[in-house]
């Protein structure tokens, strides 16, 4: 790919002309947003995607440089992500982490730190008028589905193999969720597939993917699936936010109901209005056991890798801030050549830990967490080394992201043991949202 430098357009009406690069461009790009505002970097993602790119006769990306290290640092507004993310997100874009540069990653977006330049990218496939056209040939059918996306393999998949996959990368009840609508929508897609195929009509290379990828047991898997998700509600293994999110669903379910009940009521049908508060009995009823149950909080499947590794990166931290003060010895700096590459473990086992269908805001927290209680485990042994209680600090108090249990499995808000189950771990990708970076202050250096 071509880096584009800001620097090149310097005297020129510098948004439209990247737009306008973005727009007529037909290979993949990279962009360099140094000194973007709010409105400039909003104004691109419009100017640029707000429809599809007509110019490309094959997919492609395009990433932009929106922040990294201490060298590069004040060339970006800390807030660049939130903006761009938002501005896309405003055009209908979708995050999505293992987006590819094929044609069903149209319209996505994912976050990416490269650890070895120590750049953070966001990088955007963009919607092209080219998947439109008819393919021909094996190598355009290829194109079509990204054959290692969770959403293919697990429609793809035998029944047996969904089931393990589900038990150890699809671990929580929103996950489950999300993949339960996946199954449903691919089963629709199917049969419409299927349906105009059985008419005679010829299929599109996209159409005959689907009809070629599906492994024939939708039925059997969203009916699986469905009876793990209620599972999971009876045994209260929710998150406080998968729990509100449930409630509110319920209530939204006996509003509804309620009203259904009046309307009977006004129409004189005496039979419906029975049936309707039996329901309203059963909703009720979900309601109060939902309520009750104490929230759990999940582990990431690498977690005590990933807080034994935060045990030695916390007095390289010191160390460090040491060094802003006064003069380190060469020791010391001998000392500090290790903090990049525990860094590095650190966020490949985040990555490594991260199962499928996790949102970049669930996964931010889980890092987090482990980040705070590794914290809190080092602030004790550290006070207990002084002889006195934590007083604050990297030895000190607990940090506000919440705390993990240090034992594997699930876990209460209030970190005591309740059961088994960790998050699944996916494919090691690059992640910005690590637990120190958010816990201690992104130092990247």
């Amino acid at each position: 790919t071509r880096s584009i430098n800001m620097a090149e357009f310097e005297g020129k009406t510098q948004l439209s002309g990247m737009a306008g690069e973005i727009r007529s461009a037909t290979t993949s790009e990279q962009f360099d947003l140094g000194g973007y505002t709010e409105l400039r970097a909003t104004d691109l993602i419009k100017s640029a995607f707000s429809s599809p790119l007509t110019e490309p006769t094959k997919m492609i990306r395009f990433t932009f440089v929106v922040g990294g290290g201490k060298l590069v640092r004040s060339k970006y507004n800390d807030d660049l992500s939130k903006w761009m993310i938002a501005a896309l997100r405003e055009v209908g874009y979708t995050a999505d982490n293992s987006a590819a540069e094929t044609f069903d990653s149209q319209g996505t977006f994912k976050q990416q730190h490269d650890t070895g330049q120590n750049l953070k990218y966001i990088i955007v496939y963009p919607r092209v008028t080219c998947s439109e056209k008819p393919a021909g040939g094996g190598a355009a059918q290829e194109a079509v589905v990204d054959r290692s996306s969770p959403e293919y393999i697990a429609c793809a998949c035998e029944s047996a193999t969904f089931k393990d996959m589900v038990n150890s990368k699809v671990v929580s009840y929103k996950q489950k969720k999300h993949l339960l609508q996946v199954l449903q929508a691919s089963a629709d897609r199917f049969q419409e597939v299927e349906a105009k195929l059985i008419s005679g009509a010829a299929l599109t290379a996209s159409e005959q993917a689907i009809y070629d990828s599906n492994s024939g047991a939708d039925t059997e898997k969203i009916t699986w699936l469905q009876a793990e998700i209620k599972r999971m509600v009876d045994e209260g293994k929710l998150t406080r936010g998968e729990k509100a999110d449930l409630l509110q669903s319920i209530e939204s379910n006996l509003v509804s109901t309620e009203k259904e009940i009046a309307e009977a009521t006004a129409e004189g049908k005496p039979k419906k209005v029975e049936k309707l508060a039996v329901k309203k009995d059963a909703i009720a009823a979900r309601k109060v056991a939902v309520s009750a149950i104490t929230p759990i909080q999940h582990r990431l499947s690498q977690g005590e890798a990933i807080q034994k590794l935060y045990q030695r990166l916390f007095p390289l931290l010191a160390l460090e801030d040491k060094g802003r003060s006064m003069s380190l010895t060469l020791a010391d700096l001998k000392t500090l050549e290790e903090k990049s590459d525990i860094e590095e473990a650190i966020n490949n086992l985040e990555n490594a830990s991260r199962g499928w269908f996790v949102e970049d805001a669930d996964f931010a927290a889980l890092c987090q967490a482990e980040a705070a209680a590794a914290k809190e485990t080092y602030a004790k042994k550290a006070a207990a080394a002084a002889g006195k209680k934590p007083s604050g600090g990297l030895g000190g108090a607990k940090t506000g992201a919440g705390k993990a249990s240090t034992t594997s499995g699930w876990g209460t808000v209030s970190g005591k043991k309740a059961g088994s189950g960790s998050m699944g771990g996916g494919g090691a990708k690059k992640s910005t949202n690590s637990g120190f970076a958010a816990a201690f202050g992104d130092d990247d250096d």
